[in-house]
């Protein structure tokens, strides 16, 4: 998704974990990354096909990938996963949360995070001992601040409108998502496995939040779900050691 992805359609390179991540070394990057794709859509698009296929032809350093978030969004926009509060205490976070809505998203993602990574164990792949690095995103602040396409205001924000339909009060709409977050992001911590070469790296809590009436640019965040350059580059200050201990410098 957008944390990792290039630009594409001609669209100027705009900041990601990858643009910040900074090697000792010429480093070659293929990337199948695309903005508002959901995990789902990585695993069955035709983009997926062709990733699936390249472990097959060639034998990489390290697989970075990530995907979920998109996937989180689209349920909150779509009025899942948020309920009003109805007769629970109106002041705690979890009267706000559908638990089992949130139970099957995080099954969705599990499934998908599956399929991708099988691909890497196929008898015919070449990177069955490629280490492949996953991420925990980070809890964004909900707020008026829309997404800029070309330079204007053109997408979102997602969080704030599915919040102010179920009544969340404004004191505690940063909380409620980051309960959210940290309860859905769990299914991908699941896969931490050095073992077997696949690492999680936790990212939650790097970045500073924005303020919650800003509708631009702000702290590490540059709209509602997607960091700055700056927050990008705290971000990448994590995978940094991941991969140098795996020999990607």
């Amino acid at each position: 998704d957008s944390w990792f992805a290039w630009a594409y359609m001609g669209v100027d390179v705009s900041p990601s974990i990858l643009t910040e991540l900074k090697f000792d070394r010429r480093t070659a990057t293929l990337c199948y990354a695309y903005s508002g794709h959901s995990s789902g859509e990585m695993a069955a698009m035709a983009m997926s096909a062709g990733f699936k296929q390249e472990f097959s032809a060639r034998r990489f350093s390290a697989v970075l990938l990530s995907g979920g978030g998109n996937d989180l969004f689209d349920a909150l926009r779509g009025g899942n996963i948020l309920k009003p509060a109805a007769g629970a205490d109106p002041a705690d976070p979890a009267s706000y949360i559908d638990t089992a809505e949130l139970d099957a998203l995080k099954d969705y993602v599990t499934r998908n995070y599956e399929q991708i990574l099988s691909w890497r164990s196929l008898a015919t792949s070449m990177n069955r001992t490629t280490p492949v690095l996953l991420h925990t995103y980070d809890y964004p602040m909900p707020r008026p601040a829309r997404a800029k396409v070309f330079g204007k205001p053109a997408v979102g924000p997602w969080l704030l409108p599915a919040l102010e339909a179920v009544a969340a009060p404004e004191a505690l709409r940063f909380d409620i998502i980051r309960e959210i977050a940290s309860d859905m992001l769990d299914c991908v911590r699941a896969f931490h496995d050095p073992a077997a070469g696949i690492v999680v790296v936790d990212t939650a809590g790097t970045l500073t939040p924005s303020s919650p009436a800003v509708k631009g640019d702000d702290a590490d965040w540059v709209n509602e779900i997607h960091p700055n350059a700056a927050g990008y580059a705290k971000l990448a200050a994590k995978f940094k050691p991941q991969l140098a201990a795996l020999g990607v410098t």
